[in-house]
């Protein structure tokens, strides 16, 4: 997204921008020059073990401002520098409540003290997979090939990305592309053998410590799928979030799931 043109028009408009970075994560990105709020499920990657929920709760201050009916985030971050930050600060100072479990946050707390490498290690997998699984499919250049395209910022709009990607410096090796990506298929035999041979953990969530797969367009339009299709959000589209485990463990399960589909005799 092109958040530079976002933030002109927010301006010039007078709207508030709010921006999950959850799936860039705060050691990759930095979004906040852009926004007026910044949100992040700390369930997700910053907890990482998947044994506590980072906040699932309504937040009422903001529901006037917004007019629906819930909100759903863990934490929030206001912009200093955004027109409406006294504004925003003063309607939270006096509506908001602390209902969070403190056990909760004993686990949370103690689960992200390494997050930083937990971020360098789930990175660095993500690149070196989506590498691979790229030099096997259509859009990088494979013959035959039963991956049609794997979408990662690496690749996907990545001048909007670079905008925002953390810069390296002498102290710091600066933000990766994050743990998550999804990958299309020519057929949906070859998407069903993939998915169903990766022996990795299936479901809808993300940002776990160990690698999560799910058929995300069969979860979140299974109804409506000629709908996603006009969309160009294919069927076959399978999601992977991208865990810790030794990087030739994964590979090795990617290559095994890959043959499968290949064995289809689906190649374009």
């Amino acid at each position: 997204m092109n958040l530079p043109r976002l933030r002109a028009l927010a301006d010039k408009y007078d709207f508030l921008v709010v921006i999950d970075e959850t799936i860039g994560n705060f050691m990759n990105v930095n979004v906040l020059p852009y926004a007026d709020i910044v949100a992040s499920s700390l369930t997700k990657v910053f907890s990482g073990d998947s044994n506590v929920m980072g906040g699932r709760y309504v937040v009422p201050s903001l529901l006037a401002l917004f007019d629906v009916n819930q909100i759903f985030t863990a934490s929030l971050i206001l912009n200093p520098k955004g027109r409406h930050y006294a504004g925003l600060t003063k309607h939270l100072s006096t509506t908001y409540e602390d209902l969070y479990f403190d056990e909760d946050a004993l686990f949370l707390e103690r689960n992200s003290r390494d997050f930083k490498q937990r971020i360098k290690k789930i990175d660095t997998n993500a690149e070196i997979i989506c590498d691979h699984l790229r030099s096997r499919s259509v859009s990088g250049g494979a013959s035959s090939a039963v991956i049609k395209k794997v979408f990662y910022p690496k690749w996907e709009t990545r001048e909007h990305y670079e905008r925002c990607r953390i810069k390296e410096t002498e102290d710091s090796a600066g933000g990766g592309f994050g743990g998550l990506f999804s990958l299309t298929f020519t057929s949906s035999a070859a998407s069903r053998a993939f998915f169903d041979k990766l022996p990795c953990h299936k479901g809808p969530s993300l940002g776990s410590n160990f690698t999560l797969v799910c058929p995300y367009t069969i979860l979140a339009h299974y109804a409506e799928l000629d709908w996603a299709a006009e969309y160009g959000v294919e069927e076959t589209l399978v999601r992977v979030s991208v865990g810790m485990e030794p990087t030739e463990e994964l590979l090795s399960a990617f290559e095994l799931a890959l043959r499968a589909a290949e064995a289809t005799g689906s190649c374009c």
